[in-house]
């Protein structure tokens, strides 16, 4: 399922632009847009996971790659939320999931207290079977990117804003 993954902190405005287009158009407008905008203009609100993202959803949850994280905070941080786009049929080409700022808020606070430990233990319950490119190197990678991520967290918790997650397929 992995393809590139993009974390945006963004003000509620965009948030209300992409659930007033239509579906089918939420994805353009962040490939050639959204992205454009704020890889440019606010490096400091991006965060890119690279294809780290399905690893680290899976370490941060039960070891799956699900949507529905029930109450697990540090689920929330990549395919939690409120999905935007995605829905495993006519939309599956692509992910947007959208998180609160209060969201935002419990998920830099959960993310930041994980240790490398704690992430590993969680990254050695994803089946090699569902996610064949588990090994040590993997694990490293995908532990990177999350220890690279807690300061974009930060950022975003306290200046209230909202993120995105999105990944194309």
């Amino acid at each position: 399922m992995s393809g590139s993954g993009v974390l945006f902190a963004v003000e509620k405005d965009e948030i209300n632009k992409l659930k007033n287009m239509r579906l089918s158009e939420r994805p353009e407008y962040i490939s050639s847009e959204l992205e454009e905008i704020y890889f440019e203009e606010y490096p400091e609100r991006t965060c890119e996971l690279d294809v780290s993202w399905d690893a680290m959803h899976r370490a941060l949850t039960d070891g799956s790659l699900c949507f529905d994280v029930g109450q697990n905070i540090a689920g929330l941080a990549i395919l939690g939320g409120e999905e935007l786009y995605y829905d495993g049929e006519d939309h599956d080409d692509y992910i947007i999931s959208a998180k609160t700022p209060d969201q935002v808020k419990s998920i830099y606070n959960v993310l930041s207290g994980i240790s490398d430990a704690e992430f590993k233990r969680g990254y050695k319950k994803i089946d090699p079977e569902e996610y064949p490119s588990k090994d040590n190197e993997d694990m490293e990678y995908t532990l990177e990117y999350f220890r690279d991520s807690i300061a974009f967290w930060r950022f975003a918790a306290e200046h209230g804003y909202w993120v995105l997650f999105t990944a194309d397929q």
